[in-house]
């Protein structure tokens, strides 16, 4: 009796730890984690600058950043297979998503309505969006921006940077010292290469195939890894007058931490600190 007890208990827990698991990984792979990590950087920008935080601008950068990555996920690629095949199936499985992305748009048009002087900007920014996750075809040759050298991070890093950083500059009506958009920009930019670089580790054998240059696929693991201990370094020293020094170096032991612990076989487990390093940021900065 009690064999059988202890015999169904065990199951019960196994298929309670099965459903946890599903539901983390849909959490993980929904780009929710990521657009809350954006949404996050653009508050800590507000919080530099002392000035109240928009939070429309907040929920402008969550939702350019999730329909980003969704976007992303949604144009299937021989390296998405291989890097992650069962996020890819998760993606073809759930056909609600592009309905969805639809809703989002709506929801982006009226913020960026209310917040008219970024609309042009913004508008443009979405065609090197489109140029990075759409293949380009030039005399029949087709190829994207992810094929050149380094310009994966580079762009998407910029990206994040002109969302998180340029955009809420924009919408204010006080003058912000340069040199502090400067600092801000590097150091958030730096930080956000890293996430980037730390993923590529991740990514490497796809990227090889699909011709994808990241800094792990140019260099190798130890040496992309070496990158990111750099760029940590770059963001601390970007950021060490704009923030308490005690939480910067806090951070950045988390960050080396990550860094160096990295297994591309955990990586589901990774993705949390990974995902939400900018939330981490504003809840201690």
């Amino acid at each position: 009796m009690n064999d059988e007890f202890v015999a169904i208990h065990h199951s019960s827990f196994i298929i309670h730890h099965y459903q946890n698991m599903k539901f983390y990984k849909a959490f993980i792979w929904s780009n929710i984690p990521i657009a809350l990590d954006a949404a996050a950087w653009t508050g800590l920008t507000y919080k530099a600058l002392y000035i109240t935080t928009d939070w429309i601008m907040v929920f402008i950068a969550f939702c350019f950043t999730w329909l980003f990555y969704t976007r992303d996920r949604l144009e299937t690629s021989p390296s998405d297979i291989i890097n992650n095949p069962e996020r890819t199936a998760w993606y073809a499985s759930h056909q609600f998503i592009k309905p969805l992305m639809w809703f989002v748009v709506v929801l982006l048009l009226i913020c960026l309505i209310q917040r008219l002087v970024i609309l042009i900007p913004a508008l443009l920014g979405i065609v090197p969006c489109l140029l990075y996750t759409k293949p380009l075809t030039i005399k029949g040759y087709s190829f994207t921006l992810k094929a050149l050298p380094g310009i994966k991070a580079l762009l998407v890093t910029i990206l994040w940077v002109i969302l998180t950083v340029i955009f809420p500059v924009v919408t204010l009506k006080t003058y912000v010292p340069n040199n502090i958009i400067t600092e801000l920009s590097l150091m958030i930019g730096c930080f956000v290469m890293l996430q980037i670089n730390t993923n590529d580790l991740r990514d490497i054998k796809g990227d090889a195939q699909e011709g994808v240059q990241s800094f792990a696929v140019l260099w190798g693991d130890k040496i992309a890894r070496f990158i990111g201990v750099l760029l940590i370094v770059l963001g601390v020293y970007f950021g060490w007058f704009l923030f308490e020094r005690i939480a910067l170096l806090f951070y950045s032991v988390f960050l080396l931490g990550r860094t160096f612990f990295y297994k591309k076989e955990q990586d589901i487990f990774w993705q949390t600190p990974i995902s939400l390093q900018g939330v981490l940021a504003y809840l201690i900065f």
